[in-house]
């Protein structure tokens, strides 16, 4: 799919580049970052298929597919390009101190509805991102920002301390307008209101999960859109997919479910692409539950699952077994190959498949005979609910009988309200190649993301020497890869497989460029006419 750069290589270019302590981007203005691709013989309308949006049009509610929509929409101050970053609506951006970013606002810009894009619009975006009010992640990296000052066209941000994941996290927000948000306040991103941005494309319709459309901004200030309108629309049954596919009425669909690759491989007109995915899915045991307060049932139920069952039958082969909370070419960003296959080894004996070992710690535990939970699912993901099913037979083999819980609306509210029998299956995408990000999510006790509960100070210490070091400076890596292997060594997390990530585009479109944060890039440019 990627003919120039295998992802491994990909992150070695951002771990080079991110070498130096003082980075200095300047990256001079001359058009925004695209793929360069040729839309002759594209389509007029991209009409692609996806599992799931969102009920509102707000970068700050929605899941990385429909980010992929929302930042062509209400683009950010730089764009991440698989590679590196690249200047976007900042002309330059500067990293003066391991605490101070500066970024200059490019001129001329203006919102689709001719007001233009002000410092103040970038501050009140930032400051909106550094909310913990709201569904999106972004205010774990964002709530580092101190101060946001501006003079001129020049936006300052001081951090508290050191930030890694900063500039990721710019690259995934988003520039909206403060008079817009002002104005129409909650409603923002409602079919009613909908959004305002200063991207390439503008909102034209949205229904609540069911669909967007956007629509070309004929006098968009960089590298025009080439699709005269692009359209996601949910379709989360197998044989509806097949039948808009096979019909017309789409021509393209993104993150295939796994379990029908297969049967979309053999449509003669549809060309897939696929990508080793950085996404986990991921056994998560609340330690403040009985009976995973007991560090034996902890045990017994990762020895119970055999996770190259998982891979082989419920993503039929399309994915490999999780080693640990990061992919290994992510870890390979921050330390050696070696240093990480050790570290690996060392998890990879805690979760070792072995029913028989399972049982006896059962035996020894408070529920000797076994006990009943039940799992909530995301109804909205095929992939969750055969991963689940799949490690249900397994545990119960031992004894450990899961009744699969499918939830709609509601599975966000249940699993972060923690109101369940101590057991979760989530499904994590990370928004950043450097493994800070995870930890950051799941290593911390209070963190929303972190389902176990579990304080983990070896892990916690480790994580946090990390955030002191330079990227790029060796004993950081070595501080993540112990801030890795502490979190796995507290048994309450299990990583059971990671997903590949396919595409499917009916010919003659092809992609050239994608990778794991696709959503970031100006993927609409990527695809092309392919021979």
């Amino acid at each position: 799919m990627k003919p120039i750069l295998t992802a491994r290589c990909v992150r070695r270019r951002i771990a080079a580049a991110a070498a130096a302590l003082f980075l200095l981007v300047g990256l001079a203005a001359c058009g925004s970052p695209g793929g360069g691709g040729s839309s002759e013989g594209l389509p007029k309308d991209l009409k692609v298929l996806v599992e799931a949006t969102q009920p509102v049009f707000d970068q700050w509610q929605g899941g990385v597919a429909t980010q992929g929509v929302m930042l062509l929409v209400n683009e950010p101050l730089v764009r991440y390009d698989g590679s590196g970053f690249q200047p976007n609506l900042a002309t330059t951006f500067e990293q003066a101190s391991p605490t101070r970013y500066v970024f200059t606002l490019r001129d001329g810009v203006t919102f689709s509805d001719g007001s233009p894009v002000t410092v103040d619009d970038v501050r009140f975006t930032f400051e909106q991102a550094m909310r913990d009010d709201h569904l999106s992640t972004t205010h774990v990296v964002m709530r580092s920002i101190a101060t946001v000052t501006t003079d001129g066209s020049s936006i300052a941000l001081d951090l508290k301390a050191p930030q890694p994941l900063l500039l990721y996290t710019i690259a995934r927000t988003g520039i909206v307008s403060k008079a817009f948000y002002e104005q129409h306040g909650e409603k923002v991103g409602t079919p009613a209101v909908g959004q305002l941005g200063s991207g390439p494309y503008v909102l034209d319709s949205f229904e609540p999960d069911k669909s967007m459309r956007v629509v070309k901004r004929p006098d968009y200030w960089g590298d025009p859109a080439p699709f005269e309108s692009i359209t996601f629309t949910i379709v989360p049954d197998d044989s509806a997919r097949m039948l808009a596919l096979q019909s017309g009425s789409a021509n393209a669909i993104f993150e295939i479910p796994t379990g029908q690759i297969n049967s979309i491989q053999a449509l003669k007109d549809f060309r897939l692409s696929k990508i080793a995915d950085a996404t986990v899915f991921i056994l998560q045991m609340d330690v403040t539950k009985p009976p995973f307060d007991e560090p034996a049932v902890r045990d017994a139920v990762r020895h119970a699952i055999n996770r190259q069952a998982v891979v082989d039958a419920a993503l039929a082969g399309h994915g490999q077994v999780a080693r640990a909370l990061s992919p290994q070419s992510n870890l390979e960003l921050v330390a050696s190959a070696e240093a990480v296959e050790q570290t690996l080894a060392r998890i990879d004996e805690l979760n070792t498949y072995d029913p028989d070992l399972a049982r006896r710690l059962l035996a020894s535990s408070s529920v000797p005979a076994g006990f009943t939970l039940k799992l909530p699912l995301d109804s909205t993901d095929a992939d969750t609910s055969l991963v689940a099913q799949t490690i249900a037979q397994d545990l119960a083999e031992v004894g450990i009988d899961v009744e699969l819980d499918p939830r709609g609306d509601d599975y966000i509210d249940v699993t972060l309200a923690r109101r369940h029998d101590g057991l979760t299956l989530n499904k994590f995408s990370t928004n950043a190649p450097d493994p800070a990000m995870p930890l950051g999510y799941f290593v911390p006790a209070k963190s929303r993301i972190n389902l176990t509960q579990q304080d983990n100070p070896a892990a916690q210490q480790a994580f946090d020497e990390s955030n002191t070091l330079p990227v790029g400076d060796p004993k950081r890596g070595e501080r993540l890869l112990a801030a890795v292997e502490a979190y796995h060594r507290g048994g309450a997390a299990l990583p059971l497989v990671n997903p590949d990530m396919t595409f499917g585009l009916k010919a003659p479109m092809t992609i050239n460029g994608f990778t794991n944060y696709w959503w970031m890039q100006r993927w609409d440019r990527l695809v092309e006419v392919g021979g």
